[in-house]
């Protein structure tokens, strides 16, 4: 009986960890985009990852490393570093790939907000305008994504 009680606490105590990890998960991701956020309106710099200028992928780099965790630096290498959700799945502090007239993906950005299934905004650094928020939707954003990955840190 003490056997059968002892391993009944142990699988309540895994239990209970797994759903942490998971609530932890989903606040890390805000905490991510919160990060993404401080950068908006800063301007496009190619391989940048400060305040004076930064790119798409720099500004994920950035965002994790903050949070003290390394992912690659570059926008197809980020895309492959973590596993890969369906579309329909989307959530808040996913990350989201494109190509941007390139044969491999060059451009990224992580899910900031969803109003509504037509309205899936993203933060990332437009060369344009530098860091800033899009509708993933859109007829422009829409025609060059590639897939969506969800951080699991």
């Amino acid at each position: 009986m003490k056997n059968l009680l002892c391993i009944l606490v142990i699988c309540l105590l895994f239990s209970s960890c797994r759903k942490r990890n998971y609530y932890s998960s989903n606040h890390i991701n805000k905490i991510l985009v919160n990060k993404c956020q401080e950068y908006l309106g800063t301007p496009y710099k190619f391989g940048g990852t400060t305040k004076d200028g930064m790119d798409c992928s720099g500004l994920i780099f950035v965002a994790f490393k903050e949070l003290g965790e390394d992912i690659p630096r570059v926008s197809y290498k980020q895309a492959d570093h973590f596993d890969e959700i369906p579309k329909d799945e989307i959530k808040i502090g996913d990350l989201v790939y494109f190509k941007v007239n390139s044969e491999r993906i060059n451009h990224t950005g992580i899910i900031s907000r969803i109003e509504n299934r037509e309205e899936i905004f993203f933060l990332h650094a437009s060369t344009s305008t530098g860091v800033r928020e899009d509708n993933l939707l859109s007829k422009y954003w829409k025609s060059k994504f590639v897939k969506v990955t969800r951080p699991q840190i």
